[in-house]
């Protein structure tokens, strides 16, 4: 009865010291948008989205500091409203999507700012090349869905240079600038 004893409690003791899984959100992508711009001919802004895409988050606070983030956008999704354009930006000339499917983004440090803003570096992986960019996040607050799931508001924004994935190299900057502004607001529900 003794060595019974023992062994329940070693068992318990084991069971209960091993850490909880943090939670995971995921994107509501009814209520998010994964959108860009980029300057045409200098003087204006063509803007589009990314309708495909899911987003991840790990975290072990509320505060989505030291979170694991993760990203996934089906390439063929592009939209800027015009519908050769967005043949094209699929093409070989641009994204390549039937060779490269997704582009991803995986996040290795997520350092709180100061105020609501985090600093997200990561590596994307866009047209076979991955690059470590940093992202700024902002944690826009927490609400709840209609069925009393936690849900968090999510801003990101970035700049990269499309040059440095080998996209679009034959178009010259003077007609599709080299920096690619991307702008996220995302919903998350734990």
């Amino acid at each position: 009865m003794k060595t019974l004893l023992i062994a329940f409690t070693l068992i318990t003791s084991v069971l209960f010291s091993q850490e909880l899984p943090s939670p995971l959100w995921s994107a509501d992508v009814a209520h998010s948008n994964l959108g860009f711009k980029v300057k045409h001919k200098a003087i204006s802004y063509t803007v589009g989205d990314f309708r495909d895409f899911e987003l991840s988050v790990i975290s072990a606070t509320d505060n989505f500091e030291n979170a694991q983030i993760t990203m996934v956008i089906k390439t063929a999704s592009i939209n800027t409203a015009n519908k050769s354009r967005d043949e094209h930006l699929r093409s070989a000339d641009f994204f390549d999507a039937e060779k490269h499917p997704e582009i991803t983004f995986k996040s290795k440090k997520v350092t709180k700012n100061e105020d609501l803003t985090y600093s997200v570096l990561g590596d994307l992986s866009l047209h076979g090349v991955t690059k470590e960019i940093t992202l700024s996040m902002t944690h826009n607050g927490t609400s709840k869905t209609r069925k009393g799931n936690e849900l968090a508001g999510l801003y990101f924004s970035t700049t990269f240079k499309r040059s440095d994935f080998l996209i679009g190299n034959d178009m010259p900057i003077s007609v599709v600038a080299d920096e690619i502004k991307l702008n996220a607001e995302i919903e998350i529900v734990k």
